[in-house]
């Protein structure tokens, strides 16, 4: 094959794979694939928040409030706020709002597509007994936004403290609809 040939095949194929690149950036996409991509989104950063609030349980017993992003680039990032002595002082709640608002920053300067913030809760349904543990606020910039709570126990081993361990009531999650509050402002 002489050269000319191999250029005039190669110019081809290029340009049809330019042409079919070109065509798939023009195609809409359509609600079922946007809501799949909504959910994966929503359940990657579900799983990363849990794992992550597994580590911190196992590690330290205690859950100070962070949050999860989904960036703009498809990265994922979490961060929590720095335990300095005057954000030591600040409650629970006070940390948590805190966490909020950097969020709504990054929504409105559209540098991320969702995000999670977890924080530990003691939950008391009407006519029922209290229950420990943790919240997931989670909002996708789509307008999705969920709050989920999952109810966290220690199982105590009374013969060796070092085998207590915390556990996860997975088939007791519950998930609602909330209000948009970081994505609200776009």
């Amino acid at each position: 094959m002489n050269f000319k040939t191999l250029s005039i095949a190669t110019l081809l194929v290029n340009s049809f794979c330019l042409s079919a690149a070109s065509s798939a950036e023009v195609m809409p996409e359509s609600p079922k694939h946007k809501e799949i991509r909504i959910e994966n989104t929503l359940n990657e950063l579900f799983t990363r928040a849990m794992n992550t609030a597994a580590v911190k349980l196992d590690q330290t017993k205690v859950i100070e409030p962070f949050a999860i992003i989904k960036r703009i680039d498809g990265s994922l990032g979490v961060f929590e706020l720095d335990q300095s002595a005057d954000k030591k002082q600040l409650t629970v709640n006070n940390q948590h709002l805190s966490i909020r608002r950097l969020l709504r920053e990054l929504a409105f300067e559209k540098q991320i597509t969702a995000s999670i913030q977890v924080m530990y809760a003691l939950v008391q349904e009407e006519g029922k007994e209290q229950r420990q543990g943790l919240t997931f606020e989670l909002e996708h910039q789509s307008g999705v936004s969920l709050i989920r709570f999952l109810p966290v126990s220690e199982q105590i081993d009374k013969e060796d403290e070092a085998n207590n361990k915390w556990v996860f009531e997975i088939e007791l999650l519950s998930t609602s609809i909330k209000p948009r509050t970081v994505f609200s402002i776009l």
